[in-house]
């Protein structure tokens, strides 16, 4: 039997992995990665966010973009309400980094769709193509885009396929039909977004009278283990809860009743949530049925013969009945061929109801067809590089070591279950080596790595299963493997199938035993393992193999819990060579740079506070928030003390918009018109500015309060004299949006600092040490090593850039400083507590701030506690946050009889005072 490798390294690397300096997933990619071809598994970072060659997404992205920077110019109150709740609030959850923030994917997705909507008025595929496409020309006398109807309705297109660089013919929609796809990389958070467009169409539905969307849904999976994930989310309503969706004032007013697919209960009027697995539309569960195979086990029961019979209508019929629905696709490219029973299914469903279908959503990470050629009707393309560059998922790294004398030349040849895993032996023993070098940085952590071995026959999933259990030299238990077997038609045992659904739930958690998972058919959808770090392939992919990157590391991408705030994981992908050179080409084809080199990956350090340097150790009062609205005080409240915002003469003639039309080919004027803005009553003016400000400043929902101040602002102060609101003229001027946005903004503040109340200081935990504060990973900044400073209780420093470790070096040498630590990153407890301080945003809604470093100063007057900034840019919230870290410094000193003092220290400041000089000198300026 092969003796496994223990000592000697099988894998190594030359570089880094390719990573954007400062990326932040929250906000809009303004650089990415390319190949760089001077150097040898080179990369560069290029301006620019990363191109899409999908149908219509760049000119889409365009307009988003701009709409996005005009505040949402025309979208509904509603859509208004639930982009800043979503994005422009802070907010705190339970079991996540704080403050809580949506990627930017997510928010691009649900943007996308709310502007096709409201703004660009989005109701046939042909238009949207017409209009939208970005034409890829094949050649030069060919037209790139043609549309044809077949003689059985199906509409279809014909167009020139860049990513095949090839014709190709896709079918559309029907006529009508709102249907939009959203490519995002595995791990991207889709379900959220699902989540998000749901929140969005049943306040739509419900708040405006003229809405064509719907407050009933179903949501559509492809397999059990899909469903069962999206049962877990969405059954109770619990996701809706569980994360920022529903603003709190509009919490009473949601209320959908969640249809399971084995549920007979009737739709409710209010509104309903279906979930199912597609081939249940037809399904009448009975209450005892045991599947005949595999298939049926995993897909569901076949459809019902009678259905009259049983006295129940099947959820396809209940769905029908409906007057409106939102059809939600997850892992969409299982239904992407009209001539499937899936489509089929979906497509009589837009039929019948009346007005057809409100929406048809699709989601996944490879929206293709059955030719592989993306949907034309794809609107949002987050692809798996840009996943990887923003780090929401892990990167992953090609291991191989070329000049290895071990490595077999070729794949092996002739392979059977008794030669396996003497043929596969070299890929074995380095991925069991790679798997161990990960359990050593996890164990301590509370994670544990996973192995997952994917084999093309299930009798070599049981010899290289056998093999794991019984080489003493591996270390593994029986219990530790896990093999999931396959029949002879290349199907999961039916026996088996319940044990890997078990496995899909449960392997992540930490006493979970499970170390190995062995499979010929698990790398698919819904496997929702985050504990994958290594991967090893043992399949023959060739070059001519159509795999897509997802299929092969899929499973692997999602990142691990509680490694850290940085965010920052790796999978390590081992295989063949042939596996490896595919898998290489067609991630560079993806744009994920990916590096197989000399030296050893960097491993996250792990940063924890040490017991011998208790000398060093901070106390730091946590408290509790303490901004809160108190709207009692708006019934004294006066707007004497407001300032007009617009000058009288503005509003002395009427407002009109002067377009002037020329004849393009010689520029030549040949017309002008002035359109008059359209007239409605001035209270609905007040109305919309009321809604804008509360949204705003987050205030809870005190519109009869708040409405009268609005009213007498505007017709007395706003444009310095009393106004007659009546007035055609000023009527004009009140229905331009950018003036209510004016008004609005205005006022939120000015309301946010007369209604925002202060409470007396109370203390999470008053006595927070930082020698409490749990173990985290990190991988920033580490190079030419970690830092080690002598003045913090930390075994090393964490910090994000050049600057922070140049001002901890600073700290660690100053003969005034007698103890530090960096805060910004550090989860403070067990619990998950962490130093942060309420203050007013420059819209009026309350925000958390988090600052960068504490510092304990020595001076003749004794110590000073220090919370200090490091700052290279000052953004629009810093002054805001500047004068709240200074309320609690000085509210903690006289609270605790302790000088609590904070500081900002700018970059450009640090480096023209020097870093050999004292606390005292860089404080005083």
């Amino acid at each position: 039997m092969p003796e496994p490798i223990a000592a000697r390294a099988v894998v190594a690397y030359d570089k880094d992995l390719p990573e954007i300096p400062g990326r932040c997933p929250w906000e809009k990619p303004t650089q990415h990665l390319i190949k760089d071809e001077g150097k040898a598994n080179g990369w560069k970072v290029e301006n620019g966010r990363r191109p899409s060659q999908l149908l219509l997404v760049p000119k889409l992205r365009d307009k988003v973009d701009r709409w996005r920077e005009e505040d949402y110019l025309g979208a509904s109150d509603v859509s208004k309400h639930l982009f800043q709740y979503w994005f422009g609030e802070d907010h705190e959850v339970t079991g996540f980094s704080s403050p809580f923030r949506y990627h930017f994917c997510q928010r691009e997705a649900i943007e996308t769709l709310v502007w096709l909507v409201e703004i660009a008025g989005y109701k046939d595929a042909i238009d949207l193509i017409k209009i939208y496409a970005d034409i890829h020309q094949e050649n030069l006398w060919e037209q790139n885009i043609q549309f044809h109807t077949t003689t059985e309705g199906v509409r279809k297109i014909e167009r020139y396929i860049p990513e095949l660089n090839s014709k190709g013919v896709q079918d559309l929609p029907p006529e009508k039909l709102r249907r939009c796809a959203f490519k995002m990389a595995t791990g991207s958070g889709k379900t959220w977004v699902m989540a998000m467009a749901i929140v969005w169409s049943y306040f739509h539905k419900k708040m405006i009278s003229t809405s064509n969307l719907s407050t009933n849904f179903l949501i559509v999976a492809p397999n059990v283990i899909v469903y069962q994930r999206l049962e877990k989310d969405f059954a109770s309503n619990r996701l809706f809860h569980e994360i920022p969706l529903i603003p709190p004032a509009w919490c009473s007013q949601f209320s959908l009743r969640v249809v399971l697919r084995d549920h007979v209960s009737e739709p409710d009027p209010s509104g309903n949530l279906f979930l199912t697995n597609i081939q249940q539309l037809y399904e009448f569960r009975e209450q005892e049925w045991t599947p005949k195979n595999a298939v049926e086990a995993l897909l569901g029961k076949k459809p019902a013969q009678d259905l009259a019979s049983s006295g129940q209508r099947s959820m396809l019929e209940r769905l029908k009945s409906l007057k409106d629905l939102v059809v939600i696709n997850d892992e969409a490219h299982h239904v992407h061929d009209s001539e499937l029973a899936w489509s089929r299914s979906l497509l009589s469903m837009n039929k019948s109801i009346h007005g057809g279908l409100s929406l048809w959503l699709d989601f996944s990470a490879t929206p293709k067809d059955q030719n592989g050629m993306y949907f034309p009707w794809t609107v949002v393309d987050y692809p798996l590089a840009q996943a990887v560059e923003d780090r929401i998922v892990k990167a992953p790294l090609i291991v191989t070591k070329e000049e290895d004398a071990e490595q077999p030349d070729q794949d092996p040849e002739n392979v059977t279950g008794n030669t396996v895993v003497e043929k596969y032996g070299y890929w074995l023993r380095a991925a069991v080596s790679r798997w161990k070098e990960h359990w050593k940085v996890y164990e301590d952590l509370q994670e544990k790595p996973v192995l997952f071995i994917v084999v093309e026959k299930s009798i070599y999933a049981d010899a290289i299963g056998e093999y794991l259990r019984t080489t003493p030299e591996l270390g593994f238990d029986e219990s530790e493997i896990l093999v999931i077997h396959t029949d002879t038609t290349g199907e999961i045992r039916a026996n088996d199938l319940e044990i890997a659904r078990k496995a899909a739930r449960d392997i992540d958690k930490v006493n979970n035993k499970i170390k190995v998972i062995v499979s010929v058919m698990m790398l698919r959808e819904g496997w929702d393992v985050r504990n994958v770090t290594v991967v090893l392939g043992l399949r023959p992919f060739t070059a001519r193999a159509e795999i897509l990157p997802e299929q092969v590391i899929g499973r692997g991408l999602r990142l691990m819990t509680n490694i850290g705030p940085d965010r920052i994981q790796t999978l390590e992908v081992l295989g063949t060579r042939n596996l490896l050179k595919t898998l290489q080409t067609q991630l560079e084809v993806e744009g994920v740079g990916v590096v197989a080199a000399k030296n050893d990956p960097p491993q996250p350090v792990k940063i924890y506070p040490l017991k011998e340097r208790n000398a060093y150790d901070i106390t730091i009062p946590i408290t509790k928030p303490s901004l809160t609205h108190n709207l009692c005080i708006l019934s004294n409240f006066s707007i004497d003390s407001l300032k007009p915002l617009y000058d009288q003469q503005e509003i002395n003639v009427d407002y009109r918009i002067r377009l002037r039309a020329e004849f393009a080919h010689v520029r030549t004027e040949v017309h002008r018109i002035n359109i008059d803005p359209e007239q409605s009553f001035p209270q609905q003016f007040l109305s919309s500015i009321t809604t804008k400000l509360i949204s705003y400043a987050r205030l809870p929902s005190k519109f009869a309060e708040i409405y009268p101040i609005v009213r007498d602002y505007v017709i007395t102060q706003c444009f310095g004299a009393p106004i007659d609101i009546n007035d055609e003229k000023i009527r004009s001027h009140l229905s331009r949006l950018e003036m209510q946005e004016g008004v609005a903004r205005y006022l939120a503040r000015e309301l946010s600092n007369v209604t925002v109340e202060r409470r007396e200081i109370e203390f999470e935990r008053a006595e927070f040490r930082l020698s409490k504060t749990i173990p985290f990973t990190w991988r920033r900044n580490l190079q030419p090593s970690p830092l080690v400073a002598r003045k913090t209780i930390f075994n090393y420093v964490a910090t994000y850039n050049d600057y922070e470790r140049e001002f901890a070096v600073f700290l660690d040498s100053a003969p005034d400083v007698e103890k530090f630590a960096a805060l910004g990153t550090t989860e403070q407890g067990s619990s998950g507590c962490r130093f942060r301080v309420d203050y007013i945003k420059q819209s009026g809604a309350i925000g958390f701030y988090y600052p960068d470093w504490v510092a304990v100063q020595r001076t003749d007057q004794g110590l000073i506690n220090w919370i200090i900034e490091t700052k290279g840019r000052v953004w629009e919230d810093t002054i805001a946050k500047d004068h709240a870290i200074k309320e609690w410094c000085n509210r903690i000193t006289k609270e605790r009889k302790e000088n609590w003092r904070f500081k900002r220290v700018n970059q450009r400041e640090f480096n023209n005072k020097g870093a050999s000089i004292t606390l005292e000198e860089l404080v005083n300026e």
